[in-house]
């Protein structure tokens, strides 16, 4: 109960200062262009027009291969971000996710160091730190893992899901405030932590595993 106090608190007055600076928003995919932006995969022949890219509408379709990602150019530490994603009906779910202070390229994997608001289909809401950034969070929901892709990593797990069915938009929002870090799902916060490492970054959209389109990926700066 302790650290749920704390939380809302943080929370409350994280919001009452960002009301008084009134930042503005910013859609990355305003422009639908991809030129600027960091495009990394793990077949290095492959063009970001083969992974991504816009429809008229502009929303974004990502094929989902080669494993990679996009990261919008610019550096943020604190703010606001939000996207609209859905698994296209027909498809059967797969992975991806939002990257969050991106500081550093893949090494030896097709994820870099930074964080990672997972959007993996009954997963979507948990929250992974990469190459030694450091994150923590209640000992019911920290965990720690290993695979031969990426090796060693952690996260702090979602404590309620909140996903739509797959064909059914659904919109993630998150919060990174210094070291606090809280992710909603459809207007509803299933996870949340105030131990991440504070380290500047890009924020990005992932590849893997199979098709997924986004749209109005809109960012605060705080």
């Amino acid at each position: 109960m302790k650290k749920l106090a704390v939380f809302c608190l943080v929370v409350f007055c994280a919001s009452f200062a960002f009301a008084q600076d009134k930042p503005q928003p910013k859609n990355l995919f305003d422009q639908r262009d991809l030129a600027q932006w960091d495009f990394f995969v793990v077949d290095t022949d492959v063009k970001v027009a083969d992974v991504f890219s816009f429809n008229a509408d502009g929303v974004l379709s990502c094929t989902g291969k080669p494993f990679g990602y996009l990261a919008a150019p610019s550096i943020y530490k604190n703010f606001k971000v939000s996207v609209e994603y859905v698994w296209p009906e027909g498809v059967e779910p797969t992975n991806s996710g939002v990257f969050l202070r991106i500081n550093a390229q893949p090494k030896e994997s097709f994820l870099p160091r930074g964080f990672e608001a997972q959007l993996q289909h009954g997963n979507a809401g948990d929250l992974w730190a990469f190459h030694g950034m450091k994150i923590d969070g209640p000992k019911d929901r920290h965990v720690a893992a290993e695979n031969d892709l990426i090796g060693a990593f952690c996260g702090v797990k979602k404590m309620e899901g909140a996903e739509k069915q797959p064909g059914q938009w659904n919109q993630m929002e998150i919060l990174v405030v210094d070291s606090l870090v809280v992710i909603s799902l459809n207007g509803k916060i299933i996870n949340w932590t105030n131990e991440a490492e504070t380290t500047p970054g890009k924020v990005g959209l992932q590849s893997e595993g199979g098709p997924i389109k986004f749209r109005n990926f809109i960012i605060t700066e705080l």
